[in-house]
């Protein structure tokens, strides 16, 4: 009997996201800006005596733009699993693995302070935003996690140290 591929099936031991009270938040804006720009459509399209198409397309033009931002908004993400560290950005994600990871640290910038910083073994060092004390509240977490000063290891710190070290003795 093979041992299961770690690859196919990774478990995820913390998974950093948007909240559902944000995402509910999020799409009741979304619904009401959707009817208000579908009603300027069908208004500017069904005029019968003169349809102003343009305004028409204005008005697409923007539910697209509109819906695009919603959607690059959503889509900041911060997972530990069993083969390593996913870091999502609003255009950029890193995959990165437990062999490349040489310690996880947390970031003591100003405007980043609390959020976990990756470093890896050529010297690098991946932020992820989204687990800085600022965007607690988004994640659905308490802003207490954070410590006082701001720079004491929360969830998802805590979560990618653990699981680092859990792999650095074999236990994965």
């Amino acid at each position: 009997m093979s041992a299961p591929v770690a690859h196919r099936n990774p478990r995820v031991f913390y998974r950093a996201g948007p909240s559902t009270l944000y995402k509910v938040l999020v799409a009741v804006q979304l619904t009401i800006l959707t009817l208000t720009m579908s009603s300027g459509v069908l208004l500017a399209v069904l005029v019968p005596e003169d349809p102003h198409l343009p305004l028409a397309a204005v008005c697409l033009l923007m539910l697209c733009v509109l819906g695009t931002g919603v959607a690059l908004l959503l889509r900041p993400a911060f997972r530990v699993t069993t083969v390593g560290i996913e870091v999502r950005g609003y255009l950029v994600a890193h995959r990165l693995g437990w062999a490349e990871i040489a310690v996880v640290e947390i970031d003591r910038a100003l405007m980043n302070r609390g959020a976990t910083v990756v470093v890896l073994r050529d010297g690098r060092r991946i932020r992820s935003a989204l687990t800085g004390s600022r965007f607690a509240l988004y994640r659905g977490e308490s802003i207490h996690d954070h410590g006082s000063d701001l720079l004491q290891p929360a969830r998802p710190t805590r979560a990618a140290i653990d699981t680092h070290r859990r792999w650095l003795h074999g236990a994965l």
